[in-house]
């Protein structure tokens, strides 16, 4: 089963890197996919990328703003063709709120739960299609994240690519 196929993930980021990375295993903890940053902090781009290296989803960091906000591109490219749509937080609350927006600027996801414990939901519609927890596995960096099995490959991917940039965030505060 390949990296867009698949509904249950392990992610488990490399503690000793000079990069932001780390692989994408199945739940039989077999290895199907890649995730990574560059090394300068400024401006990052991540990249989820199939066993074969070829670029699924691209997520650029917005440098200067008053709040957190990556861009996400289909494919290996940051092409505003192939613009998926944006990641925000809201910029004062107490307890640090996102949401997916698409590139009209119409809300599809919206997350909840406790972020920076890498225990929360996303929702569609008001219907959790994504859980993340970090609870059963003991290995610093490592978490889970469970889709709904009726989500389309893209949304899935969109979903780990959110879920990347929420842990992002947590590393970063």
């Amino acid at each position: 089963m390949s990296l867009q196929e698949t509904r249950e993930f392990i992610l488990q980021e490399k503690l000793i890197s000079l990069k932001d990375k780390g692989k994408i295993m199945n739940i039989n903890k077999e290895i199907i996919g890649s995730f990574g940053g560059k090394l300068i902090k400024i401006g990052n781009t991540y990249r989820i990328r199939e066993l074969d290296d070829t670029p699924i989803l691209t997520i650029g960091e917005k440098m200067i703003s008053m709040r957190s906000s990556y861009k996400f591109y289909k494919g290996g490219e940051k092409e505003e063709d192939k613009l998926i749509g944006k990641m925000k937080r809201k910029l004062v609350s107490i307890k640090p709120k996102y949401w997916f927006e698409d590139p009209n600027e119409n809300i599809v996801f919206t997350m909840k739960g406790n972020i920076f414990a890498l225990k929360f939901q996303i929702l569609k519609d008001n219907n959790v299609i994504a859980e993340i927890s970090k609870k059963l596995f003991k290995i610093k960096g490592t978490y889970g994240v469970k889709v709904n099995p009726d989500l389309d490959d893209d949304s899935t991917m969109l979903i780990l690519g959110i879920v990347l940039m929420l842990h992002h965030e947590k590393e970063e505060n």
